[in-house]
């Protein structure tokens, strides 16, 4: 499959955004019991980072290729 190098990069910039907030949520979260507010917060900021994340697609790319 082709994929447009633009639309990789852009899918590898989002799912490191994601894998960050993840990391973030998780360290966040993992000291003592968090308060409803700390909650609401790590999901508020997991969200942000998960949206453009499914916001993403990349379409295969059509192309004729020359191989002589």
């Amino acid at each position: 499959m082709i994929v447009d190098r633009v639309k990789l990069e852009e899918l590898q910039g989002v799912l490191y955004c994601l894998q960050a907030a993840i990391e973030d949520v998780d360290r966040d979260l993992s000291s003592g019991t968090p308060t409803p507010a700390e909650v609401q917060e790590a999901l508020d900021w997991l969200l942000t980072n998960a949206r453009p994340a499914a916001d993403c697609w990349v379409e295969p790319r059509t192309a004729s290729l020359d191989f002589t």
